[in-house]
């Protein structure tokens, strides 16, 4: 699935699961990120940034505040983290739901 920037997106996972180890720290808990929300902003190859040997991403700008989650976002646009696209599902705008 290809995505563009706006596109409306839902976590469905990270790193491929949808739970994360016991022993992962807080502040590097991306799963508590799952089912939540945001936009596409850029795609990795329009952000100058190498491919990734897991695969293409897109830098996700969410809804939540990721802060509040107790994790930092470490890029230029606040609130944005750089997600896997193959951990994302397109969102509908209109109904709030999935589009598979």
């Amino acid at each position: 699935m290809n995505f563009f920037p706006n596109d409306p997106v839902v976590i469905e996972t990270f790193l491929g699961t949808k739970t994360t180890a016991a022993s992962t720290r807080d502040s590097e808990n991306y799963w508590k990120l799952v089912g939540q929300r945001g936009l596409v902003v850029k795609v990795e190859s329009q952000s100058g940034l190498p491919r990734h040997e897991r695969g293409e991403r897109v830098l996700v700008k969410f809804d939540v505040d990721v802060a509040s989650f107790g994790m930092r976002c470490h890029n230029e646009i606040p609130n944005t983290l750089w997600i896997f696209i193959s951990d994302l599902h397109r969102a509908s705008c209109l109904t709030g739901g999935v589009e598979r």
